[in-house]
């Protein structure tokens, strides 16, 4: 590894580093992979002209970056043919050959712009520090690939399938005193950000291994990655509500039958409405009757199948952050904080398996209001015992994930020297920290703060089922110095 630093006039400043890194993990014509970096740095304010701006305009500073990274497989010796114990024959050890030689398995490399701005006002009282940046990912590792098995194997233990791209931008603000008397000041602080991925290509082999065969039942939602959409991406069926009546009229118009593009009824040539079914498992058509779900016939072909899941949203939020206030009296400081995604989606899968009316299992209270007779207006579906489809993976349990949580209130007071002479101490402090206070949120779930699936789990998903919400709780202690 090299590193350089240079700074010219205290306000010109460059940063460069290259990295050649080696591993066991690659054949010998991919084994080492170089990864440079540099960092530019432009003190604006310092420039001579700049010089009646000082009384207000403390520091201006513009900061490009570029840089490789690379990431490599857990796997030692991909690009090796290895053997594996086979048990034995009569009284003879058998190997037989335990994966593929992979000796054109490159690096997961990561090319990066960051574009920084620092801003400093009256003498740094009010601090910004600004970053837009975008990377590409390319060759990136795809773990445990399914391919045929005539080959004599199952899967390739990695592949370099695809690239992606990450944009976004963070805005990092600290206010120093922005009230500041003899004995009370208050600091502020806030963190904003946004974050987007979108796959831009990938291996025809890893969307047929990654994205397997739905099976469209009861309580499934279709994982997938898709290029030119986000990595935890959701897909599903539209709900559209319940079906009120059983039989279609021209007072009961919301009935189960199937319905053009315009909305006029699908009749067949004796005039007959025709009924809308569900075309999958077992029988291999359903039909609707009145009371059961409602879902969007979105090409318009009197059933709802495959040709009906669409994109229902995106697990990443909009926007995230964190921001609080320091008030300081005398000896005793009061710091608050608060945290916040808003714009991202949950799938409630406890909310599904609560309404799904569909075993023995403990209900939601919510499900008094289902449908029971023609004409209750009720998005609840009826209840239907290990039959009908009443609860797909739909847009009715993808819920808006935005919320703003207390994360914590911290009370300190530190005793004065005075005192502290006197029994010989040179420091005490007196600390009560509240975690989690509040939330507030429109999710109907036990906690908004649902992290996020993995490739290989929900495809970046973030799924609820009901884990254990974060505590509610307080902590007291003191600190004592000699």
């Amino acid at each position: 590894m090299m590193r350089g630093h240079y700074a010219y006039k205290g306000r010109y400043i460059i940063d460069g580093t290259i990295r050649r890194d080696g591993s066991t993990k690659f054949g010998d014509g991919n084994k080492f992979g170089n990864f440079p970096g540099a960092n530019l740095k432009y003190i604006i304010s310092d420039e001579p002209f700049m010089k009646n701006t000082k009384k207000w305009l403390s520091m201006l500073a513009i900061r490009p970056s570029w840089g490789i990274s690379g990431n490599q497989p857990s796997d030692e010796y991909t690009y090796l043919s290895r053997y594996d114990n086979n048990g034995s024959y009569i009284d003879i050890t058998a190997t037989k050959p335990a994966s593929l030689q992979l000796k054109n398995l490159k690096w997961e490399t990561t090319s990066g712009f960051n574009y920084g701005l620092d801003l400093g006002l009256f003498d740094d009282k009010y601090i910004f520090d600004i970053n837009v940046y975008n990377k590409r990912t390319t060759d990136l590792l795809f773990k445990d690939v399914a391919i045929p098995p005539s080959s004599g194997y199952n899967k390739l233990s990695y592949i370099n399938g695809g690239s992606m791209q990450n944009d976004g931008w963070e805005i990092n603000f600290y206010a120093n005193k922005i009230v500041d008397t003899k004995d009370f000041s208050i600091d502020f602080t806030f963190n904003f950000s946004n974050y987007k991925n979108t796959i831009i290509d990938l291996d025809p082999s890893i969307l047929a291994s990654y994205n397997e065969n739905f099976s469209y039942g009861n309580g499934n939602y279709l994982t997938r990655i898709q290029p030119g959409n986000s990595f935890g991406s959701i897909y599903g069926f539209k709900s559209q509500g319940v079906y009120t009546y059983d039989k279609y009229s021209t007072e009961h118009q919301n009935a189960p039958v199937a319905k053009d593009a315009s909305g006029k009824v699908i009749t067949d040539q004796n005039g007959t409405p025709q009924a809308m079914y569900y075309a999958w498992g077992t029988p291999s058509q359903y039909k609707f009757r009145g009371g059961d779900a409602k879902y969007e016939d979105v090409n318009h072909d009197g059933s709802i199948d495959a040709l009906d899941v669409v994109y229902l949203g995106n697990s990443n939020p909009l926007l995230n952050g964190g921001f609080g206030p320091t008030f300081r009296y005398k000896n005793l400081t009061c710091k608050m904080f608060f945290n916040f995604r808003y714009g991202n989606k949950i799938v409630n899968y406890a909310r599904m398996n609560a309404e799904s009316m569909y075993t023995d299992n403990n209900q939601s209270i919510a499900t008094n209001w289902r449908w029971r007779k023609d004409g209750d207006p009720t998005d609840m579906p009826r209840a239907l015992y290990g039959v009908g489809y009443n609860w797909l993976g739909s847009d009715r349990y993808v819920e808006d994930g935005s919320f703003l949580r207390f994360k914590y209130l911290t009370f300190n007071y530190s005793v004065s020297s005075k005192f502290l002479k006197r029994v010989s101490l040179n420091r005490l402090n007196l600390y009560l920290t509240f975690n989690n206070l509040l939330v507030f949120t429109k999710y109907t779930g036990v906690d908004p703060e649902v992290g996020y699936g993995t490739l290989t789990q929900n495809h970046g998903m973030s799924i609820d089922n009901s884990a254990t919400p974060r505590t509610k709780d307080f902590t007291l202690g003191i600190t004592v110095g000699l």
